[in-house]
This record gives C-alpha cells, sequence and structure tokens, in this order.
C-alpha cells in the first residue's frame, strides 16, 4: 500500500492527485490518499480528507511507501516512521501554493538522502515502483538537544552536591 498526503492547502494539487490516480488505475495497488480540502478526489484510491494524528500514523505504518507534499509535518511523520518517502512539492507555478518554499525541504531531504524529490509527475510511477531505501539516518533534532540539555542540568546537579 502507497499512502499520499497533500495536507491541509486551500489550493488544489491536481498534478500530485491525478498522477497517483493513474498509478492506482495501472498498477492495481491499493492507494491511500489523504486528500484535504482539495476537490480533485482520485477515483481508484481511497480517500479521506482528514483523520486524526493517530489514524494517520496507523496508516502509515503500513504503507511500504509515503508520498507527500514538502510540508515539516508530513515528511516528519514519514522520517519517524523509517518508510521510503517520495517528498512532491507544491509549486506556485501550478498554483499549488503562494511561492515555492517547499523547494527548500523536497531538496533537503534528497540531499540528506532521506528520499527523493519529485518535481516531473511523470517520474512518479518509477519511483513508486522502486522507491528510494528508507532513511536510516535520521534522528529526530530534539533527541539529541534534550538529552545535551539533561547532561547539563546532571552535570549542574552534581556539583551542587
Amino acid at each position: 500500500m502507497i499512502y499520499v498526503t497533500i495536507g491541509t492547502m486551500y489550493m488544489p494539487f491536481t498534478r500530485l492527485l491525478s498522477a497517483v490516480d493513474e498509478i492506482a488505475r495501472d498498477s492495481g495497488e491499493e492507494i491511500v490518499v489523504q486528500t484535504g480540502m482539495d476537490r480533485d478526489i482520485p477515483k481508484h484510491c481511497t480517500c479521506f480528507d482528514f483523520k486524526s494524528r493517530d489514524e494517520i500514523l496507523e496508516i502509515q505504518s503500513r504503507a511500504r511507501l509515503v508520498i507527500c507534499h514538502a510540508g515539516i509535518g508530513s515528511v516528519i511523520d514519514a522520517l519517524k516512521a523509517g518508510k521510503p518517502l517520495v517528498v512532491a512539492p507544491r509549486l506556485a507555478r501550478y498554483r499549488e501554493h503562494t511561492n515555492d518554499h517547499q523547494m527548500d525541504l523536497a531538496a533537503a531531504v534528497e540531499r540528506r538522502r532521506w528520499g527523493r524529490m519529485a518535481l516531473d509527475m511523470a517520474d512518479l510511477p518509477a519511483l513508486c515502483a522502486k522507491p528510494p531505501e528508507a532513511p536510516a539516518s535520521y534522528k529526530p533534532a530534539k533527541e539529541p538537544l534534550i538529552a545535551a540539555v539533561r547532561d547539563f542540568l546532571d552535570g549542574v546537579r552534581a556539583k551542587s552536591r
């Protein structure tokens, strides 16, 4: 199963939704899509607009691949789940967003080898057939920060005894 999320943006993401619908039609593989506020509902996919965070994480845990817009929450959830990741940034030129800030995150994902960026939706079928490796190197930044603060506080406590 492939899980696709396009986030909560009010602007349509027809380019990605059409591409995954064609993949579902042609491959027969189950594709579950979070469509948010988009009105372009894929015909060959299982779709929902919004679910609870726990429900989304459960769906994502069963996926063999996650395809998402380049929203930080969606990317981090996929990285934490350790799933192969394809990031399709919403682009202003297609009226999918008001600017191209999602390009920065998508490029960072690819640069760090956490997943692949899909700018051209014609590349998506090949990325689904042969997904990138699951990200082995991702570690949330807050864990080392919390550990460093904990070590510092333990040192302060030890000195005050």
